[in-house]
């Protein structure tokens, strides 16, 4: 794992390392001052953001984790096609037949969300306040 000055966390990840990606996150944000429901919101967010970016992406992906001005930071990159229009403009997740189409929705509610994507890539910004 290589970790960048000032960051809390920094690495590429797979499929395989999925699990410890998680891990790594809850740990780092426990350090960083989360806890209890804004812990598990978090992890849960940025699990949902490691997982879309294995499921749709294209390597390189990578997590960045940082703390800045009250808030804790992570950031999920990957060089896949984008997400599409029609995903990101929904405002209300799919009924419980459909399969997928949660991960987005529900990183919107659980953390303060931010997405920028197209042809060259996704990245996705959650951040949550920090006691």
């Amino acid at each position: 794992m290589r970790t960048l000055a000032g960051s809390l966390l920094s690495l590429e990840f797979d499929r395989s390392s999925v699990t410890r990606v998680r891990h790594l996150v809850m740990v780092s944000a426990q350090e960083a001052g989360l806890e209890g429901v804004a812990l598990e919101d978090f992890v849960l967010a940025v699990h949902e953001a490691v997982t879309n970016a294995v499921r749709y992406g294209s390597p390189p992906r990578g997590i960045a984790m940082w703390r800045e001005a009250g808030m804790l930071v992570a950031e999920i990159t990957d060089k896949g096609p984008g997400i599409p229009d029609d995903v990101l403009e929904r405002e209300q997740t799919v009924t419980r037949f459909d399969f997928g189409g949660r991960g987005l929705w529900l990183m919107n509610r659980l953390a303060d969300l931010v997405v920028r994507t197209g042809a060259e890539g996704t990245t996705i910004r959650l951040c949550m306040t920090v006691s």
